[in-house]
């Protein structure tokens, strides 16, 4: 009997660090958020890391990836870590578990994890202005749900389909969290396209640039098919 290899867990194909690779979204209603990998650099024992740019309102910043057998992990906590950082806030990490995006193994309908992030938030210096520091605990719960195909304005892929729920709560003993639900759509080959909160889209991805032409097996064949699926009601 033969048995299939496990697939290694770097690169991980669900938040891929490929040198020069940039995803641009729409953030909210109308802002651009641009996503660059660079500085990629391989280690002997199969671990990869990088350096993710991110640009957003016209403010940029950058935070290290790890890639591992545990899956891709962020300087900033993931994406939440991130985005708070590109907002303009001043973003202090006190702890970080878990994965951002765990290894493939975990990346399969039905499969679940849970990370955790606390920080000290700072809104932007003003002339004159006070600068409260916040400190605050996300946990959050994720659930793979299935596969889903699923039109963008970047394209048509089929993804997957991930319910968060996410707990925000001041980081002191005692004190009562709010949970969000929301749900994300990851693509092989390209991460993630979709985040939706309350039926409201957070973020979509609206086009992907790699220094190098590459097929993107994530994508349904052809311009055809994504216009014809960007009508669709």
């Amino acid at each position: 009997m033969v048995v299939a290899a496990t697939p290694a867990p770097c690169p991980n194909p669900w938040f891929p660090m490929e040198e020069g690779l940039a995803l641009t979204y729409r953030a909210g209603r109308s802002s651009e958020l641009v996503l660059t990998t660079k500085d990629v650099v391989p280690a002997p024992d199969g671990t990869v890391k990088a350096t993710l740019a991110v640009s957003l309102k016209g403010r940029s910043g950058q935070t290290d990836l790890t890639c591992d057998a545990t899956g891709v992990r962020t300087g900033l906590g993931g994406l939440e870590g991130t985005l708070l950082s590109a907002s303009g806030m001043d973003v202090q990490v006190v702890n970080a578990e878990g994965a951002a995006v765990p290894a493939p193994s975990v990346m399969v309908p039905g499969g679940t994890w849970k990370n955790s992030l606390s920080v000290k938030l700072q809104p932007p210096a003003k002339k004159g202005g006070l600068r409260p520091t916040i400190a605050t605990t996300f946990d959050k719960e994720a659930t793979v749900l299935g596969e889903e195909e699923i039109t963008v304005q970047g394209g048509t892929f089929k993804a997957l389909k991930i319910k968060n729920i996410t707990t925000a709560r001041a980081s002191r003993p005692g004190s009562e969290g709010r949970s969000m639900e929301s749900l994300m759509w990851f693509a092989p080959d390209v991460g993630i396209i979709k985040l939706t909160t309350d039926g409201e889209t957070n973020l979509e991805l609206l086009k992907v640039d790699r220094p190098k032409a590459k097929v993107q097996p994530a994508a349904l064949k052809g311009g055809a098919k994504k216009k014809a699926g960007a009508t669709k009601g």
